[in-house]
């Protein structure tokens, strides 16, 4: 049951994933956008499975709340400042200038890519309890 459910969980986030990433495609928006979609996706993914993989087991499932929680904050506040930097050097390569990179950076935009990468770390604690809390009740009934 365990990996059965992991299996569709992963499948689901991943079909939603490549779906939304192809979505400036179907729309005939210019390439440049599309890669900037696929680099958000990607390190969205790469945020969901942070903690899906690491935080959660390590600190959430083994009660250690505080820690779960300062520590995603301080990763989650940070996380930002990365994407946003692939993001516009991926606009600076496109463009052939890297004059005035950060100049599109803001508080806002920063804030924007915190509640989108907390939304991923959410998702993936998540998804890893519905995993736990399922696959701990599949061995509950199995053995009696």
């Amino acid at each position: 049951m365990k990996t059965t459910l992991s299996i569709r969980l992963h499948t689901a986030t991943w079909i939603v994933a490549c779906i939304l990433a192809l979505v400036p495609l179907f729309n005939n928006k210019p390439f440049e956008q599309f890669v900037g979609t696929v680099i958000a996706t990607i390190f969205w993914m790469a945020v969901y499975y942070l903690f899906y993989i690491y935080m959660a087991p390590t600190f959430l499932l083994t009660k250690k709340l505080l820690p779960f929680f300062s520590i995603s904050i301080i990763v989650l506040l940070f996380l930002p400042y990365i994407g946003y930097s692939l993001l516009l050097l991926s606009k600076a390569i496109f463009q052939g200038t890297f004059a005035n990179f950060y100049n599109l950076y803001s508080v806002q935009m920063h804030m924007s890519g915190f509640k989108a990468l907390a939304l991923a770390g959410l998702y993936g604690s998540f998804f890893r309890l519905i995993v736990e809390y399922f696959g701990g009740s599949a061995k509950q009934h199995t053995s009696e």
